[in-house]
């Protein structure tokens, strides 16, 4: 494979792994707007069953917990979704310069034999 063959490989590569990172973290974002929407309808229907201000504040608290647990749990996985893109361009970096190395070295062997060819011409 030539440089540019294997730089054009490596483009592609990027954009499949760019594309990917996005349509995952766009479903994400969904599922936490979707999970935050059922969480407020959830909670506000309890609501109505509520007669004290301690219960109030309980639910309040359960509430809080619900939503931080949701948006920590979202973060997670976004790190992970991140940190897999990451490693996967790292490798793809790496097959792409080292294949790009040796096409060098093969050319410049080829190059190298064919001055021989010439001076001992």
């Amino acid at each position: 494979m030539s440089v540019i063959e294997n730089q054009m490989k490596l483009g592609r590569e990027l954009f499949e792994i760019n594309t990917h990172v996005a349509r995952r973290m766009t479903e994400i974002t969904g599922e936490g707007f979707k999970q935050y929407f059922e969480t407020n309808q959830e909670f506000l229907k309890r609501m109505a069953e509520i007669r004290d201000i301690s219960g109030f504040v309980e639910m309040q608290r359960e509430y809080g917990k619900t939503l931080y647990n949701g948006m920590t749990e979202r973060l997670q996985t976004r790190g992970e979704v991140l940190k897999d893109a990451v490693e996967r361009s790292g490798e793809a970096v790496r097959d792409a310069f080292t294949a790009s190395n040796d096409a060098v070295a093969a050319a410049n062997e080829e190059a190298a034999e064919a001055v021989d060819a010439a001076v001992a011409a």
